[in-house]
């Protein structure tokens, strides 16, 4: 639901964006953003390339302030009720409590293992019991464990597509987040592994907030709870997917779905 829409008898969202405008330098990529993520939740960003998605996605979590210039210049981005952008926040820890997942699987060139367990390790976790309860955990919550149980010690790199995808799944939910970030995971996979992937990120909801960047419409009905439809840096329409897709209120959005846009 809309920011401005959401009910007073509703939990607060676990992400919200006020007002947000984007600049890359004197680029404005966002403009007046207003977007809300609810607990336990998948939502699906889509639009054609160059709209915006995957720069809204990375404001969740301040990975675009890694380019030079590039900044929020208006409004407000929340998680969990905190200002992200307020001077006392820790970006390693925001880090933590907003996981990543990006558009090519990037495993480390280290052991399966030592994959899993590197965010808790950056955060100073060394004992051997807790990383091994980890590793497990975050590996049974990626679908991983029965594969890869008896080859912790592999090489990461070795692992097939799909696997080395789940595999950065398992490493950015080892740390526990409230929030996965998505972007665009199935995009360089082959169906098997998509299907796969698709089923993780259902299941992955009842534990954690899913917002992924998707091209395949399809994808984001069988995946998703919500869907915003971004254009030109605009959140155009933003509702539940079923209604978004059935039903669009914007013209503009309906040309998109029916492939009829220019």
């Amino acid at each position: 639901m809309l920011a401005s829409a959401t009910s007073p008898k509703q939990p607060p969202p676990i992400v919200e964006l006020r007002g947000v405008d984007f600049c890359y330098g004197t680029h404005l990529a966002l403009h007046n953003i207003h977007l809300s993520a609810e607990r336990n939740r998948v939502t699906a960003l889509i639009g054609p390339s160059g709209c915006g998605k995957s720069t809204l996605l990375r404001c969740v979590n301040r990975m675009n302030e890694r380019l030079t210039g590039a900044r929020v210049s208006q409004g407000q981005v929340f998680v969990k009720g905190k200002n992200i952008h307020d001077a006392d926040v820790d970006l390693t820890q925001l880090r933590k409590q907003v996981g990543m997942v990006f558009q090519k699987s990037n495993p480390f060139p280290k052991s399966i293992y030592d994959n899993v367990a590197y965010g808790l390790k950056i955060h100073g976790i060394t004992a051997k019991d807790i990383l091994d309860d980890a590793v497990e955990r975050a590996l049974r919550s990626a679908v991983l464990w029965h594969e890869l149980k008896d080859r912790l010690n592999q090489n990461a790199l070795r692992l097939s597509g799909g696997e080395q995808q789940r595999l950065c799944i398992a490493r950015a939910i080892a740390t526990n987040p409230d929030v996965l970030l998505m972007d665009e995971p199935c995009s360089a996979l082959d169906p098997i592994a998509t299907l796969q992937i698709e089923e993780l990120m259902q299941q992955l909801a009842h534990d954690y907030t899913v917002i992924f960047v998707t091209h395949n419409m399809q994808q984001a009905v069988r995946v998703s709870d919500y869907t915003a439809f971004l254009h030109l840096g605009r959140l155009i329409e933003f509702g539940d997917t079923e209604e978004l897709f059935s039903n669009p209120k914007q013209k503009l959005t309906e040309s998109y779905l029916r492939g009829t846009f220019s």
